[in-house]
């Protein structure tokens, strides 16, 4: 089953609890949380998620997109009942086998991101300790930017190497594109805008899966 996670970056933070519920309501599989420190890219989203508030409105769980250098020292803040993946970038500072052993030791399961830029076989040393690959179709730091074409070979690059691990894709995903990236190997599909500010959210998940 082809999973979906809805990005929060762009939701109106004013109105959290309304737009959680808009979720809640939803097909929707996971949240998707974007989590940035200022160093790792210029943007900083630490402040703007407050896990409390989120925990208590939500009733999907949480799906965890560490954009920081030394993942080590955020993890625990984000470790909650609701999460269910915590991924981390393989371009950040620090130990990555550490950070991903941190995560799985407290039952989370652990996900790594690769930028479009970083190659794929990258990733194939930390495969026996990872759940999932989050490939990024944009570069990290910002919502709204166009999909990167080439992540479609990516994405089939990774699943002919591996066909147990989740592949997730996150950046300009829509039913654009949804098909192609589905047909090629993804699992899970993160969408924010598309989606959020979609007047159906499930109508909108319809249509990115009607061929799946």
């Amino acid at each position: 089953m082809i999973k979906t996670s809805i990005s929060i970056l762009d939701c109106d933070f004013n109105n959290l609890e309304r737009e959680i519920n808009k979720i809640n309501l939803s097909n929707a599989d996971l949240i998707h949380i974007d989590i940035m420190d200022g160093f790792f890219v210029s943007n900083n989203t630490i402040e703007k998620f407050d896990m409390g508030k989120l925990s208590k409105y939500s009733k999907k769980k949480f799906d965890v997109h560490l954009m920081v250098d030394n993942p080590e020292d955020h993890i625990e803040k984000y470790i909650k009942p609701l999460t269910e993946y915590i991924s981390i970038h393989i371009e950040s500072k620090g130990d990555i086998s550490k950070s991903l052993n941190k995560i799985k030791n407290n039952n989370i399961k652990a996900g790594l991101a690769i930028n479009p830029n970083t190659k794929i076989s990258d990733l194939y040393q930390y495969i026996k300790l990872i759940d999932m690959v989050i490939i990024m179709s944009v570069y990290p730091g910002k919502g709204g930017q166009k999909f990167i074409e080439n992540t479609f070979d990516r994405v089939k690059m990774l699943r002919k190497s591996s066909n147990n691990i989740e592949i997730s894709v996150d950046g300009g995903v829509s039913s654009l594109n949804s098909y192609n990236l589905i047909s090629n190997g993804a699992s899970t599909l993160v969408s924010g805008s598309f989606l959020m500010k979609s007047e159906n959210i499930n109508d909108s998940i319809k249509n990115m899966l009607k061929d799946s």
